[in-house]
């Protein structure tokens, strides 16, 4: 059972942490938000890419796109087609977030790191 992380308070980190893993701890999550950011890029690419085919197909949701060639959050990896909402006969889905990939249940993005230097409220 996975335990919970303790809420930390501003002097907790102040006068209980280390320098050098509270600046490793911010250098990793400066990255960490700027991967979520290249990822939704990607994602917002897909979906055109996406739309561009059924453009061509000329009817949204008929095309059965293949799964993805790797492991991505939210599709299903046993699955043969994935097909974006609004395929016939398929289940009404709710409309991907924007520019998410369909099928992505993305979980929500980390709030954005606390600059150097700033107490977190």
């Amino acid at each position: 059972m996975a335990k919970k992380p303790a809420s930390l308070t501003f002097r907790d980190i102040v006068l209980g942490a280390e320098a050098d893993v509270i600046r490793q701890a911010h250098e990793a999550r400066v990255k960490i938000d700027q991967l979520i950011e290249e990822r939704q890029r990607a994602y917002e690419r897909i979906a055109a890419l996406e739309t561009q085919v059924e453009d061509v197909i000329g009817e949204p949701g008929v095309y059965p796109f293949p799964p993805p060639p790797l492991p991505v959050a939210g599709f299903d990896p046993k699955a043969e087609t994935v097909q974006r909402p609004g395929a016939a006969g398929a289940k009404k889905a709710a409309a991907p977030k924007s520019g998410a990939a369909p099928g992505d249940d993305e979980p929500e993005a980390l709030p954005p790191a606390v600059p150097a230097g700033k107490p977190q409220a």
